[in-house]
């Protein structure tokens, strides 16, 4: 699969402040390299602060990173201009403050279309609502006259009436009830069909269980693993994965399975692997450096490897 879109060696670092006069680096991403294929969905998991919505934003370009490169189809996405943000589209966690109540869905819908000059705008507003399966009756209602799930397929709509060829999708079922989380995921999977390729960041690995090709594991800014999601749900190799899995509700109690995982508070170690204050496999060498094992596109950053 050729990659539509590359992150190489990305790092971001926020200054913080530490006292009057002392700063101190904060990486919200560590050296994280991924790659994304048309018409994939790559999911990617971790616990909230794990740096997730950070990778979203320099995708976006709604921040830039502090160190390496993000490419799309070997450009650097930075020298790109408004074509840009016509390819690349956004669907954000809670629709009730991502759109704009003061204005009825059609506006809404048709608002990027205004920014970048089309012309056939109606046509293209109606094509987006269908695809999103409301009728035309909604067009005229504003955020507030809809559900939870409505509002969520109106930005859905709003994300792809420009046919654009990645959608980065910000925990995008977290709001909703968990029998409409269900029609937006096959409305995700359909949209897949038509050769949208997403980044699809979500703290709950049942919802990539559904939809996701391909598995980015991220903790403490740093991508602990990457693979098919078969491979990563059945055959976790990470320890900071199988403790992921091992805090999936189970569908029976006798598939319970006593975890060895330190629970405290702690701050995440800028050298070394930021899981190694809670890891079970802990080894000296994980507070100074960890080493990456890659085999058939398979990447565990661990030093159990």
């Amino acid at each position: 699969m050729s990659a539509l879109l590359e992150i190489e060696k990305v790092s971001k670092v926020y200054p913080v402040k530490k006292g009057f006069f002392k700063r101190e680096d904060f990486y919200a991403l560590r050296d994280v390299s991924l790659s994304l294929g048309r018409a994939e969905v790559l999911g990617v998991v971790g616990e909230s602060g794990s740096g997730k919505t950070t990778l979203g934003k320099l995708v976006l370009r709604l921040e830039k990173p502090t160190k390496g490169r993000i490419l799309m189809e070997g450009v650097d996405v930075f020298s790109l201009g408004k074509e840009y943000t016509r390819r690349v589209s956004v669907v954000f966690q809670d629709p009730r403050n991502s759109l704009n109540p003061r204005m009825k869905v059609e506006e809404i819908i048709e608002e990027p279309l205004v920014v970048h000059g089309f012309k056939d705008r109606k046509k293209r507003v109606k094509e987006a609502i269908d695809k999103v399966r409301l009728d035309d009756s909604f067009l005229g209602r504003k955020p507030d006259d809809l559900s939870g799930g409505q509002r969520q397929r109106v930005a859905i709509a709003r994300a792809i009436v420009l046919e654009p060829d990645i959608i980065v999708a910000d925990e995008p079922t977290a709001s909703l009830d968990v029998s409409v989380q269900s029609e937006i995921l096959r409305l995700f999977e359909e949209l897949k069909d038509d050769g949208i390729a997403f980044i699809f960041i979500t703290h709950d690995i049942r919802v990539v269980e559904k939809i996701a090709d391909r598995l980015a594991v991220v903790y403490g800014g740093m991508l602990m693993e990457l693979g098919s999601k078969d491979e990563v749900l059945r055959s976790p190799m990470h320890p900071y994965t199988k403790f992921l899995l091992s805090n999936v509700p189970v569908r029976h109690p006798r598939e319970r399975r006593e975890e060895n995982y330190t629970e405290v508070e702690y701050t995440v170690p800028q050298r070394g692997c930021p899981f190694a204050p809670r890891c079970p496999d802990y080894m000296e060498e994980c507070s100074k450096s960890v080493r990456r094992y890659e085999l058939n596109g398979r990447i565990v950053n661990c030093n159990l490897y």
